[in-house]
C-alpha cells in the first residue's frame, strides 16, 4: 500500500491533497494538456522502485515546449501527436529564489536539460514542508527534502530551476 498523507489546502481549489510518494508530489495537482511530438524509446529511465518507466520525449504545451521523461498511463503505447493530460514532477530542484519579475514563464534550456520557471506559490501545507509553485496552469510541487522552503510564503513570486522533468499521464484521454 503506498504511503499517503493528507493536507489541508490554503486555496479554494481542493479540500485536500494527498502526497503521492512514488512521484514525491501531491495528488490532485492540476493536470495540463500536452501533445507528444517525438519519443525515443531507447532512452528510458526507471522513475520509481516499482519499475515505472519513463520514456524520453519532446512535448508541446501552449506555454512551453521541451523534453522530459513521459510516463504513459498503465504502460499504454505512446501515440505521437495525441493529446495527453499529465501531472508534473521533477528529479531535483537546483535553485529557488524570490524574484521581482511578476510574469509567468517556463523556459526549457536544452543545452543543460533544465527548466527555468517563474511563478507564484499557490499552496503551502500545514507543516510548511511542501509548496506548489504555479506558472499559468502548470504546477510544480517542491518539498523541504528537495530544497529549503521555510522562508517562502503564499503568493510569493519565485524563480525555480529544476532538472529531470517527468510528465505522468493521468489516462484522461
Amino acid at each position: 500500500m503506498p504511503e499517503v498523507h493528507k493536507y489541508r489546502l490554503v486555496s479554494n481549489i481542493y479540500e485536500f491533497r494527498e502526497k503521492d510518494v512514488r512521484r514525491n508530489t501531491l495528488k490532485g495537482l492540476k493536470t495540463i494538456d500536452i501533445e507528444i511530438i517525438e519519443v525515443d524509446k531507447t532512452h528510458s529511465k526507471i522513475l520509481h522502485s516499482n519499475g515505472t518507466l519513463g520514456y524520453w520525449a519532446r512535448y508541446r504545451h501552449y506555454f512551453v515546449e521541451g523534453c522530459c521523461y513521459f510516463v504513459p498511463y498503465n504502460s499504454q503505447p505512446i501515440e505521437l501527436f495525441k493529446n495527453y493530460s499529465v501531472e508534473t514532477s521533477q528529479e531535483s530542484v537546483i535553485n529557488i529564489r524570490h524574484t521581482t519579475i511578476e510574469k509567468y514563464s517556463i523556459k526549457y534550456i536544452e543545452k543543460i536539460n533544465t527548466y527555468q520557471i517563474i511563478g507564484t506559490v499557490s499552496f503551502i501545507n500545514e507543516d510548511k514542508d511542501l509548496i506548489v509553485v504555479s506558472a499559468q496552469d502548470v504546477d510544480f510541487c517542491i518539498s523541504n527534502e528537495e530544497y529549503e522552503i521555510s522562508n517562502i510564503r503564499m503568493n510569493d513570486w519565485l524563480e525555480v530551476e529544476i532538472e529531470g522533468l517527468s510528465l505522468w499521464d493521468e489516462g484522461i484521454y
